[in-house]
């Protein structure tokens, strides 16, 4: 079970306010960021109407506003909505809880993202409430675009890391990781599972690799080893038990 809600969405509201970079506001490490990113630029076009759940200071958001027709990017914290000011292209920036989404709120989209978002619910039973509300503002046939910590990886990597004499990678107190199996089994209620991307290659190099040729110092993650482990992991599937990210591509199921 994660920490209390409250807390979590204090420390969120707190983060907001740090003088760092949007690019780091919510994630340090900026080549896992933009493996993501251009992750979900090859599932949406033109035409969509895009939903960036958990958009944080909007940094993502800003980099797939030209590439669609229109985007919102929804948080639960009024610090990290205040802080994402409008950029260029058709954006909707709204302070809104997945765990209270609805049609009525924005209408219906052809793509929803969820970028490490749900892993900073309360446990299990929010997450599975949260994916349902995204299911619910999607149109049938919409892609539901899935980043989010996966438990599985985590440990595998964390096991090889001992074994190569690393200490295993700190827990982070406000995630929740998925269990893969569970999670979708769950989303076959009302998803089609299209494409699995697991991003083993840039956590083999980027948590692994790298730590054991600079240690015993610190490895940065903004650093030129990082940078090719994304490059790669956007062409090379390989390494999918290590992965730390369960990246999925769903499509909603059509409605009788």
């Amino acid at each position: 079970m994660n920490a209390p809600v409250e807390v979590v969405k204090e420390f969120w509201e707190s983060r907001a306010q740090t003088p760092v970079s949007d690019s780091e506001v919510t994630h340090a490490d900026v080549w896992q960021r933009h493996l993501e990113i251009e992750t979900i630029l090859k599932f949406v076009g033109q035409g969509d109407r895009v939903l960036d759940v958990g958009c944080g200071s909007g940094y993502t958001t800003k980099h797939i506003a030209p590439h669609v027709a229109e985007i919102v990017g929804i948080d639960y914290s009024d610090a990290m909505i205040r802080r994402a000011s409008s950029g260029s292209g058709p954006i909707t920036f709204a302070v809104k809880d997945v765990l209270d989404l609805g049609p009525a709120d924005f209408g219906i989209f052809d793509a929803a993202i969820s970028e490490r978002c749900l892993i900073n619910l309360s446990g299990w039973a929010e997450q599975r409430r949260a994916i349902d509300n995204i299911a619910r503002v999607l149109r049938p046939g919409g892609r539901f675009i899935f980043i989010e910590g996966g438990r599985q990886g985590r440990r595998n990597l964390d096991r090889l890391r001992t074994t190569a004499g690393l200490d295993t990678m700190p827990t982070v107190w406000h995630n929740v990781d998925f269990d893969e199996a569970e999670t979708l089994a769950y989303l076959e209620r009302d998803f089609v599972l299209e494409q699995s991307l697991p991003f083993g290659v840039y956590d083999f190099v980027a948590r692994l690799v790298h730590p054991l040729l600079v240690a015993p110092n610190a490895p940065v993650y903004d650093s030129r080893i990082n940078e090719i482990a994304a490059s790669l992991a956007l062409h090379v599937d390989a390494f999918p038990e290590l992965s730390r990210v369960l990246c999925l591509v769903l499509r909603r199921r059509e409605t009788a």
